[in-house]
C-alpha cells in the first residue's frame, strides 16, 4: 500500500495535489476499498517526510469530493462506493477484441493492427476542431487563474503569455490565433500590435467568493501580511486588503524570495493573503515555510466574473461550429 502514497518534488504540480490525484486513482481503481482506514496525518507526513499542513490539505480536498469520510477519534475512511460502470469497460473491451479478431483473420499481424490503430488515432485527433486560444495577463498569478478556467473549455488549445513577454516580442501572438483573451487594462495595447482587433476578448476579473469570505471576516486588530509571486500580484492583494477589511494592521507585501525572509516576515502576524495555488507559483523551497505558519493561509483567486465566461464560450462553440463546416 505504500507504494500509493508516493509523491515527486520535482514535478511543476503542488505536493498536495499529487496526493489527492494518488489516492483518487487509488480509491477509483478499488486498490483503496471501501472502509479503508488511511494513514493518519502524522503518519503520513512521516511517511512521505513532507509538511502535516500538505497532507492535511489532501485529506481536506479528497472529503470535499466525497472519497473519505472523517470520524471524530477513529482516523480517515474511503467512502466511495464505485458505480456500475464496470459494464461499460467490458463492453468496450469486448468491442476491442471482436475488431481484434476480424482483423487477426484477415492475416495482419499484431504490429500491423498497430500500426494501423495508431494512424487511426492520429487521424481522428486531427479532425477535431480547436480553437487557439492566446491569454495576456501582467502577472503570473492571474495569468495562471485564468488559464485555469479557460481549460475547463472543451475544444480549446491554450497558449499562456505574460505581457512583458508580448512587449518585447510581439510577433509572440501569431495571426494563427482565433482569439486572445485578456483584462481591460490590457486589451488597447494588444489591439495596436495584433492584425485583427476583433481577434482581442476583454474580460473582467473578480475576487472569488471563496477568497473574499475570510478576507472579509478578519477581526479588527489582527495582524496581516501580503505574500505574492509578483509585486504586481502583491499589490493588487493590497489593496484588496484595503477594500475589504475594517481597523486590522496590513503590512507592506512582499514577493517570496527564500525561507529565511518568509519566516521573518510572518514573525507576529496573524493571517498571510496569497495566490491561489501557492505553492506551484512561489516553490517548493518557500512552501514548508508558509505551512509552517500557525495563522491563516487565505489563498486568493481573481477568476473572470460569470459574464464574460458565458460570452467566451459562446464566442468559443461559435468558431468550434464555424471550423466543422
Amino acid at each position: 500500500m505504500d507504494t500509493i502514497y508516493k509523491i515527486n518534488t520535482q514535478l511543476d504540480v503542488p505536493i498536495y495535489r499529487q496526493l489527492v490525484d494518488s489516492i483518487q486513482t487509488a480509491v477509483k481503481k478499488g486498490d483503496l476499498p471501501a472502509g479503508y482506514q488511511l494513514p493518519t496525518v502524522q503518519e503520513l507526513t512521516q511517511m512521505l517526510s513532507i509538511a502535516r499542513g500538505t497532507v492535511k490539505r489532501a485529506y481536506d480536498e479528497l472529503e470535499r469530493i466525497g472519497l473519505v469520510e472523517k470520524v471524530q477519534g477513529r482516523g480517515t475512511f474511503v467512502c466511495y462506493q464505485p458505480s456500475n460502470s464496470g459494464s461499460r469497460k467490458e463492453q468496450a473491451m469486448a468491442a476491442i477484441n471482436s475488431m481484434l479478431d476480424k482483423l487477426e483473420e484477415m492475416g495482419f499481424s499484431a504490429n500491423e493492427i498497430n500500426i494501423f490503430l495508431n494512424l487511426k488515432l492520429r487521424e481522428r485527433a486531427e479532425q477535431e476542431a480547436h480553437v487557439k486560444v492566446a491569454v495576456v495577463e501582467c502577472n503570473p498569478e492571474n495569468l495562471s487563474q485564468i488559464s485555469e478556467q479557460l481549460r475547463h473549455i472543451s475544444g480549446v488549445d491554450l497558449y499562456p503569455y505574460l505581457l512583458d513577454s508580448i512587449q518585447q516580442y510581439p510577433y509572440k501572438l501569431a495571426e494563427d490565433f482565433d482569439l486572445i483573451v485578456t483584462t481591460a487594462n490590457h486589451a488597447d495595447y494588444l489591439e495596436s500590435v495584433v492584425p485583427t482587433k476583433k481577434k482581442v476578448v476583454r474580460v473582467a476579473l473578480r475576487l472569488s467568493t471563496d477568497s473574499l469570505a475570510p478576507i472579509i471576516k478578519l477581526r479588527p486588530g489582527k495582524e496581516v501580511g501580503i505574500i505574492g509571486h509578483s509585486r504586481r500580484f502583491a499589490d493588487l492583494l493590497y489593496r484588496t486588503g484595503q477594500e475589504y477589511t475594517e481597523d486590522v494592521v496590513l503590512h507592506a507585501p512582499m514577493t517570496a524570495e527564500t525561507p529565511e525572509e518568509i519566516g521573518a516576515y510572518l514573525q507576529g502576524k496573524d493571517a498571510v493573503l496569497l495566490p491561489r495555488f501557492y505553492e506551484r507559483l512561489l516553490g517548493n523551497q518557500i512552501t514548508p515555510a508558509l505551512q509552517a505558519f500557525r495563522g491563516a493561509l487565505i489563498e486568493c483567486n481573481y477568476e473572470m466574473d460569470a459574464g464574460s465566461v458565458l460570452y467566451l464560450e459562446t464566442k468559443i462553440k461559435r468558431l468550434l461550429d464555424e471550423k466543422k463546416i
